[in-house]
């Protein structure tokens, strides 16, 4: 039954697709595939009351199997919850050319994600993955017209595919040790290839997150719809690779290397994530810098050994960022550019000021919202495993408060002349549009109750963990960290409002990722390309060579036989034609009928036989 979860929304995409290309209601295609989602949310809450499972027999040493346990409840209710506010902003926000498409495509990635997260074997996990890979190139290239936005979406598959190669790689380890691909066996590997075990699925996770070195395809995501961006980065592709570790770290933690790495990884990316989110003049960009920031701190405490403070701040980060890329998608349209410099003198509703500043102080961090809480967790999860990390963790933070005020500074100015008011006539369903953002925000004050110890005590008991103590020194130096960064950011867009702010090369350099793409370029496609050219040349000239002299020769030796030797294999035939036929005429000489030629024959060769005897025996008696 639980294979209904994922399967109802990717078989009910198909059903809105062939259905859109029958009407165009923009509130009934909204209204009809946020249901669906709705639905599916539904079913994950009776699946997992009811303890729905899912076993598909694929062949007598391989099986599909799906289930819950402790580190998938709470992904899997927060995929389709904040989903389905995604989906019914698309429906009534984005152009009508293709919609249906969109919105059906995104129904699906609904379901894959929920396959991911449900698999309980790296068979189905595979599949899922593959699903998941592909359908994001074609979100990400939606409007595949343009030869910009087609290549980006190209770049970003290839990037995140690098990575998948790595799962393959744990997939024929783990069979090759144990003859199975359920998770359930997967303790039963030597520590060797439990090593290479994780190094595959770090590599996978690493890129699907968007960690460093991976990160800059999150900027080639961006040439998707607003809501594409939304989707991914808040619930869906780049949560896989977090979601993917925090199910495999109890059975990992005895691999020595791992959790140093992932700390290392995460931290690396939250710090550079952040500096370019803070130097970057493009709205979703800086949302899309944002995200790698805070999945690298998802990654700190999974090295920390702490997956539910991961998964906790996974859902948090989810509710805050998705409601950030529907206000920057209303901004840019009207905009028409996501350029903050140009968003800032475009006139906005009232109501999305109040609105983006919730999500915007969600993302900074500030207590008491409910992101807040599950920073500050991940800062205790860092401090367990060193202090100088919580205080680098910390700092993490204020660069996120630094970024998400000089967002909503860009938005929403004091300084530029800029008259709110109602919808442009060109933008229909306005209410309509901003009605999730709203729903999001509202969820967004709502996780505010996991600041009190019952209700994050309850969230730890569903989870099957204890959350660690936040120490009074690190929630004074976060919290300090983050009051500087909102007052630094917002100081930052003022300055870039009024011109005061110059593009110079450090924020280029930083604009740029850090050189990450042009370092790919050199030091990865290049030499790649480089070794499929001498490849395609050695086989130029020699494997082709070697054929094309083979043919020739042959073609030689045919013209050679048919000059020269042409007579012999003629005449043999010939030859023993015309022998066969004397044979024959002298054969047939034999038969006279005359009785006393026979008689003659019948004694010559009595005669023959009797010299033979004869000639015998002389010789056996000699010896």
């Amino acid at each position: 039954m639980l294979w209904l979860v994922p399967l109802f929304p990717i078989v009910a995409s198909l059903l809105l697709y062939g259905w859109w290309q029958r009407t165009s209601s923009r509130p009934a295609l909204a209204g009809s595939a946020a249901g669906v989602v709705a639905v599916t949310l539904a079913l994950v809450i009776f699946a997992e009351a009811s303890g729905w499972t899912g076993t598909l027999t694929w062949s007598d040493t391989l099986s599909l199997q799906i289930g819950f346990t402790p580190m998938t409840h709470l992904a899997a209710l927060v995929v389709p919850l904040v989903a389905a506010p995604i989906i019914f902003y698309a429906a009534v926000h984005e152009p009508a050319q293709r919609l249906g498409r969109l919105v059906a495509l995104l129904v699906a990635f609904t379901g894959a994600m929920e396959l991911i997260i449900l698999a309980r074997d790296l068979l189905s996990l595979l599949i899922a993955w593959e699903i998941v890979g592909a359908l994001s190139w074609a979100l990400i290239g939606h409007d595949f017209n343009d030869r910009g936005k087609a290549r980006n979406a190209s770049q970003a598959f290839m990037t995140t595919r690098t990575g998948d190669l790595g799962l393959y790689l744990a997939a024929f380890i783990a069979f090759s040790q144990t003859g199975s691909l359920a998770y359930a066996d997967l303790a039963q590997m030597s520590p060797e290839a439990m090593s290479l075990f994780a190094a595959g699925v770090t590599l996978a996770a690493l890129s699907k997150s968007a960690q460093v070195p991976f990160a800059p395809w999150l900027f080639s995501a961006m040439s998707g719809p607003a809501p594409v961006s939304a989707l991914l980065h808040a619930a869906t592709m780049v949560a896989a690779g977090v979601i993917l570790l925090a199910q495999f770290q109890p059975i990992l933690a005895s691999v020595a290397w791992l959790g140093p790495l992932l700390i290392a990884a995460g931290l690396t990316t939250a710090l550079a994530g952040g500096l370019v989110a803070a130097a970057s003049p493009h709205a979703k960009r800086l949302l899309a810098g944002s995200t790698s920031a805070h999945y690298g701190l998802m990654f700190i405490a999974i090295g920390a050994g702490y997956p539910a403070i991961a998964l906790t701040h996974f859902a948090m980060h989810a509710l805050m960022k998705a409601p950030l890329f529907l206000t920057a998608g209303i901004a840019g349209q009207r905009a028409g550019s996501y350029e903050l410099g140009e968003i800032a003198g475009t006139s906005l509703p009232k109501g999305l000021r109040p609105a983006s500043l919730v999500a915007v102080l969600a993302l900074a961090g500030l207590v008491p919202l409910g992101p807040a809480w599950s920073k500050e967790a991940v800062v205790t999860s860092a401090g367990l495993a060193a202090p100088w990390l919580a205080i680098l963790v910390a700092l993490a933070g204020g660069l996120s408060a630094l970024y998400a005020a000089r967002f909503q500074g860009c938005l929403f100015p004091r300084l530029v002349d800029v008259k709110t008011g109602p919808d442009p006539a060109h933008e229909s369903h306005g209410g309509l549009q901003r009605a999730p953002i709203y729903f999001l925000v509202v969820l967004v004050l709502l996780s505010s109750a996991i600041w009190l110890p019952a209700v994050h005590s309850t969230v730890g008991q569903w989870l099957v963990t204890a959350f660690p103590s936040t120490k009074l020194w690190e929630f004074a130096v976060s919290l300090l960290l983050v009051l500087a960064g909102l007052y630094l950011g917002r100081r930052l867009a003022t300055r870039e409002l009024t011109g005061q702010s110059q593009s110079g090369a450090i924020r280029r350099f930083l604009t740029q990722w850090m050189l990450l793409p042009r370092a790919a370029r050199l030091f990865v496609v290049k030499p790649v390309d480089g070794l499929a050219n001498a490849l395609a040349s050695f086989d130029t000239r020699v494997v082709d060579a070697g054929i094309r002299v083979t043919a020739r020769l042959t073609l030689w030796l045919s013209n050679v036989g048919s000059r020269s030797i042409e007579w012999l294999f003629d005449g043999l035939p010939e030859g023993l034609a015309q022998l066969s036929g004397k044979a024959g005429e002298s054969t047939r000489q034999l038969q006279s009928g005359m009785l006393h030629h026979y008689y003659s024959l019948i004694a010559i060769g009595i005669a023959a036989m009797v010299l033979i005897l004869i000639l015998g025996m002389i010789t056996g008696g000699l010896s």
